[in-house]
Order: C-alpha cells, then sequence, then structure tokens
C-alpha cells in the first residue's frame, strides 16, 4: 500500500540553533545582533568584549517611544515653570504700574484741590474788595445826593433884596461854601456872533424880566469900537476881529433900560464869588473854551486904540467850588465847568472885563 508521501524535513540552520529563549523560532533575528557561538561569543572576540557588547546593543534597542516618554515630560514641565516664572514677572509689573498710577493720580488731585482753594480765595478777596468799592460808591452817591439838595433848597430860596450892594465882610470872604450854583436858565445862541446879548438874556430873565436875545441886540448900537457898539456883522464867521462883537458898556445899558441893576465889575474871581454869594449873575468876557490867545491892539479910523483878541468870548457866571466856576454857555447851550485856574488866566486878556447884575431896585 503506498502510504502518504511525508514532506521532507527541513534542517535546522545552524544559525536558528542558537535562538535565545522566548525568542520564537522562525522570528527573524535583528540583523544589527552578531552571530554568536553556542557559548554566546563572536568569533574573534573574547567574553567581556561580548558581554559589553551585548549591554550596549540591549541599551539601544530599548531606545524606543516608552523610553523617550520621560524627556518629553521633563520639557513640558520645563516650559510650565517658565511660563509661571513669566507670569509672576507680568503680574510683578502690573502691581508696579498701578501703584505708580494711583500714586501720580493722588499728586495730581492734591494739586487741582490747592488749585482750587487758591481760586476760591481769590474769588473771596475779590468779593470783599467789590463789596468795598461798591460801599464807597454809595457813600459818595449819597455826599453827592446831599450836596445836590443843599444846592437846590439855597437855589429854591429866593435873593435878598438890598437898596444897595453890601460891602463884602471878612467873615463873608473867609469862610465860602463848598459850592454854590445860581439856577439862571440855559439859553443857545441864535446868532453866529451873539453870545453877549445871549448871556444878558439869561440874567434879565433870572431875575423877572422877560428880555429876547434879539431884542437886546436890537438896542446895542454897531459902531467899529466895541466898548461903543457891536463891532462887525453878528452873523459873520466865529473867531475873528473884524466881525466880532461888543464890550462891557453898550450890554450894562441895554440892560439898565430894562429896569435891571447892574454895575461893571471891579475885582478878579473872588469878587465873583461874592456877587454869587449875594445872589448876583455876572457876565463875564473870555476867550472861547478858554482857548490861549494873543491880544491886539487896533488902531481904529478915529485914531483911538482898542484891544481886541480873537475868538472873543462870553459866558454867564452862575456858580463856583474850590475847584472853579460853572457858567451858562450860550454857544453850546450847555453848563459847564472851568478850572479856576484856566479860567483867571482866560478872564484876564481884556482886563477881568464883566458886569454885575442884579434884580431891578425896588423904588
Amino acid at each position: 500500500m503506498v502510504g502518504k508521501a511525508q514532506a521532507p524535513q527541513a534542517h535546522p540552520h545552524p544559525h536558528d540553533m542558537l535562538t535565545p529563549p522566548g525568542r520564537a523560532a522562525g522570528r527573524p533575528r535583528s540583523p544589527s545582533i552578531p552571530a554568536v557561538t553556542q557559548r554566546g561569543q563572536r568569533q574573534g572576540q573574547g567574553p567581556g568584549e561580548t558581554r559589553d557588547h551585548a549591554t550596549r546593543t540591549a541599551r539601544t534597542h530599548h531606545t524606543g517611544p516608552q523610553a523617550r516618554i520621560p524627556d518629553t515630560m521633563s520639557v513640558t514641565l520645563g516650559m510650565l515653570l517658565l511660563m509661571g516664572l513669566v507670569s509672576i514677572g507680568l503680574a510683578m509689573i502690573l502691581v508696579y504700574t498701578l501703584n505708580r498710577a494711583n500714586s501720580e493720580d493722588s499728586s495730581g488731585w492734591m494739586a487741582f484741590s490747592l488749585r482750587t482753594l487758591h481760586a476760591e480765595q481769590t474769588r473771596d478777596a475779590q468779593q470783599l474788595e467789590i463789596a468795598q468799592l461798591e460801599r464807597e460808591l454809595e457813600g459818595a452817591r449819597r455826599e453827592l445826593e446831599g450836596a445836590r439838595r443843599a444846592s437846590a433848597t439855597a437855589v429854591a430860596q429866593p435873593p435878598p433884596l438890598p437898596t444897595a450892594a453890601p460891602i463884602p465882610t471878612a467873615q463873608s470872604w473867609q469862610q465860602p461854601p463848598l459850592a454854590l450854583i445860581l439856577s439862571a436858565p440855559v439859553y443857545k445862541q441864535q446868532r453866529s456872533l451873539s453870545c453877549e446879548s445871549s448871556a444878558a438874556s439869561m440874567a434879565a430873565n433870572f431875575f423877572g424880566v422877560t428880555a429876547s436875545e434879539q431884542s437886546i441886540l436890537d438896542a446895542l448900537p454897531i459902531h467899529e469900537n466895541p466898548h461903543l457898539g457891536f463891532r462887525g456883522n453878528v452873523d459873520g464867521p466865529y473867531g475873528g476881529i473884524e466881525d466880532y462883537g461888543v464890550y462891557a458898556e453898550p450890554v450894562r445899558v441895554a440892560l439898565a433900560e430894562l429896569g435891571l441893576e447892574v454895575e461893571h465889575l471891579t475885582g478878579g474871581i473872588e469878587a465873583i464869588k461874592e456877587h454869587l454869594r449875594q445872589g448876583r449873575l455876572v457876565i463875564a468876557w473870555i476867550t472861547y473854551e478858554l482857548q490861549p490867545q494873543s491880544p491886539s491892539q487896533v488902531l481904529l479910523s478915529d485914531g483911538q486904540v482898542v484891544t481886541l483878541i480873537p475868538y472873543e468870548h462870553v459866558v454867564l457866571v452862575v456858580g463856583y467850588s474850590e475847584e472853579g466856576l460853572w457858567v451858562n454857555d450860550p454857544y453850546s447851550g450847555t453848563r459847564t465847568f472851568y478850572p479856576e485856574g484856566d479860567f483867571v488866566r482866560s478872564f484876564a486878556y481884556l482886563s477881568n472885563m464883566g458886569l454885575v447884575v442884579n434884580r431891578p431896585e425896588v423904588r
């Protein structure tokens, strides 16, 4: 009987007979492990060298994924530690910045508070100063109102009716009132050179005598000598010496014809003040607005010489104070104050020419 053919039995390779225990038969041996003899030695090497090489080989074969895990963990821990240190550093920087900002805010707030306090103190001081000025202004206003009332009372009382001009006493000259203004009416002259007639008209009406500027002008004669009549054209240009005006004597005659008591002024500024204290008005010859001028000596046709001055002007003196005189100015139609020194200078150009006008004499 023919039996089953048996497969020829394979003879093991001499190297396979040296496979260490635990290694599966037929598993290929690592090509990096050199062939050894049955006694575990490489051919041509001693026993010690064989063991060292085997140890190094075993370490080399165990350097795989499992062996690299500790290195990865070390790197991770190092990175975490570095990140922690960086976080701590950032936190410290943030805390320092916040502290410095708070310090600067505190300093700024203190400076702002000091500035605010200084501004409030300055404002309070200014308010106190303003209040003081207001009190002083109110006091000055009250004093002025009192002076005005006193002046109004003095004007409201009628002046005395003397039969003759009283002789000034030492008492009246040494103790003049602080201020005195008589309430004579103020008129504006109607013609270019009619200031004398306008001033005379104010004086006459103050004493109850009705007289217009034109009526007094009509009473004046015409003459080249202003001491005798009106010189030139009353409508001529202002400021010249050809079309000029009139001096005191013709105006005195015109007012006397109306019944007024009129006399030439003797004396200077103090005489004017005394006449005002007695209730009499003074017509004064000066220059327009007290302008400095140079008088001229003019030869007339009859051989006489007369003094003329450019911008000759006439005002009605109605009051005075310690500083100067109050006048009714017919050219502007207003009551004007002139400093005493300037008035004295201008008044002297025509040798203090003036007329003292009083109420009609009681007969």
